[in-house]
């Protein structure tokens, strides 16, 4: 490396490096004046004070009951529902991908029903299921599982589909077994878009895990949320939102960085990111 790429290369450096402090401070600066807002807003009674409790009760509430055993035991329902909904799809949904993504009269042959399973509300089978399967942890991993696979489906797809005309016609030509071809070629070219459909599909694992216990009344963080405010316990309430969040938030960030360690490789990831 030369004297003036070293100069271009550290400034390029020093450049990112302000441009993720800026990044972060607006952040916080965003966060501060929301928990604001929020207080205002309960100080001045615009909503009834039990609705919207204030930020200074929710954190004591949240304190108290981060200490108790429920607490735990909720966040692991919920986390275990959707661990096993996600796990379920990504099985499913790679497979399916794959498959249908390395031939065009597959991919176009299971569009409808793909589209259509995307655009289908998870939780309104949960009438049927609670029916079946009751509230359990089963109720959450089946309807994770809904939700969750179809995008990974798309997402496989999308990467295989990526794979060069030229790589493909080369190892047929070479006669190069299908099994090794798509373990040696497409799922590594698929991998960035199956990470992303993966950290995209454990947020809204999440989220529909959350949202089954809430209507379903199964154990975990939205049932919590439910009786807490049932009681008339709102700071409890927002305590257990909070916690949604910061579930939701830390899946989603862990995720994250787990995809770019994997893919240190690539120079970069396109529309993968």
């Amino acid at each position: 490396m030369t004297w003036t790429q070293t100069i271009r290369s550290s400034a390029a450096a020093t450049q990112r490096a302000s441009a993720s402090r800026g990044v972060m401070l607006w952040r916080v600066g965003v966060f501060v004046a929301g928990i604001a807002l929020w207080a205002m807003i309960a100080a001045v009674d615009i909503v009834p004070a039990g609705l919207v409790p204030a930020p200074s009760a929710v954190v004591v509430a949240l304190a108290q009951e981060v200490v108790t055993v429920g607490y735990w035991q909720a966040l692991a329902l919920t986390l275990w529902g959707a661990l096993t909904g996600l796990l379920a799809a990504a099985v499913v949904g790679i497979t399916i991908g794959v498959i249908t993504g390395a031939s065009a009269a597959a991919e176009l042959s299971t569009r409808f029903l793909v589209d259509f399973g995307r655009a289908f509300p998870a939780v309104a089978l949960i009438a049927v299921l609670v029916l079946i399967l009751g509230r359990g942890v089963e109720l959450k991993a089946v309807l994770v599982f809904v939700a969750v696979v179809f995008p990974i489906i798309l997402q496989t797809q999308q990467g295989v589909r990526r794979v060069p005309t030229s790589v493909i016609e080369t190892a047929r030509a070479f006669r190069v077994p299908r099994a090794l071809l798509v373990r040696k070629v497409m799922l590594p070219s698929a991998t960035p878009s199956i990470l992303t459909g993966l950290r995209l599909g454990a947020s809204v694992g999440i989220l529909v895990a959350i949202a089954t216990e809430v209507l379903s009344g199964s154990p975990g963080i939205g049932n919590q949320i439910t009786d807490a405010q049932m009681g008339a316990n709102s700071a409890l309430s927002f305590a257990y939102i909070a916690t949604a969040g910061l579930l939701g938030y830390a899946v989603n960030a862990g995720l994250e960085k787990l995809q770019s360690t994997l893919l240190k490789w690539r120079p970069a990831m396109g529309g993968d990111e």
